[in-house]
């Protein structure tokens, strides 16, 4: 089974790191028995209206898992993951999703519309349902990046594989 972990906000503008390292780093949290199939980063909107870093990219790591129990622990990784990496000035969020799962379709959707609109925390929420989106930090804001990566990531033609 695959499951979707998105990232979005974890840095600042005096980092010496990136979403996207946060992400890859993850892979070292994992329970036994997954493993990581790769890591995506996704390009978003990039509007004056938006408040981002450096580029507005999240990042969506893909991991295997052989069975659905292991959800919950790599859901309880990456949040203990997100609190001990995300600096300081960070509005941090985090999606995780299976595959198959009744919110991909909208979370797909709203991934979408990130690219080309200036979307709220409203409209990530609304498309996650009952899958885990949480912020841990700042604004939050971190969720609407994290959401997106995950629905374009689970659309199949999007992003770029950073690992």
């Amino acid at each position: 089974m695959r499951v979707y972990v998105g990232f979005d906000d974890t840095d600042n503008i005096t980092a010496d790191r990136g979403t996207g390292k946060l992400a890859r780093w993850f892979e070292d949290e994992l329970p036994e028995g997954c493993r990581m199939e790769g890591v995506v980063r996704q390009q978003l909107l990039i509007d004056d209206k938006i408040p981002y870093t450096s580029h507005n990219s999240s990042a969506c790591v893909m991991v295997h898992t052989p069975d659905a129990s292991l959800v919950e622990a790599i859901t309880a990784r990456a949040i203990a993951h997100v609190r001990r990496h995300a600096l300081e000035g960070s509005d941090p969020g985090l999606c995780v999703v299976c595959e198959g799962d009744a919110s991909l379709p909208g979370l797909i959707t709203f991934g979408r519309a990130c690219t080309a609109r200036v979307v709220t925390q409203k409209e990530a929420l609304g498309a996650a349902l009952n899958s885990h989106l949480s912020g841990h930090g700042g604004t939050n804001d971190g969720i609407i990046g994290a959401a997106a990566a995950v629905g374009l990531t689970a659309s199949g033609w999007s992003g770029r594989f950073i690992e």
